[in-house]
């Protein structure tokens, strides 16, 4: 039997959508900023999308809430270098 990542059982879409358009918005402190490209991959879904697929599926409903809301914390464009979350 495979086990399932996260991403194939549960992903909280609206949470990291929110925080890859608030990242489009920023303008300051990284270099993706000094130049706005069409079609720019905002560093949140992506952080996002990496850590939930190499994640295991969630074994009950409170498990699933704790990883997704880590996801949406990994997402913040300030916590894109926390250390201590990363």
């Amino acid at each position: 039997m495979t086990t399932k990542s996260f991403i194939e059982s549960d992903f909280p879409v609206k949470e990291v959508s929110e925080e890859s358009v608030r990242e489009k918005n920023i303008r300051h402190g990284h270099i993706s900023t000094l130049h706005i490209w069409w079609a720019r991959r905002p560093l949140a879904s992506s952080r996002a999308s990496i850590y939930v697929a190499l994640t295991p599926e969630a074994k009950d409903e409170e498990e699933r809430m704790k990883k997704a809301d880590f996801i949406a914390r990994l997402s913040k464009w300030e916590n894109l270098l926390n250390k201590n979350l990363i």
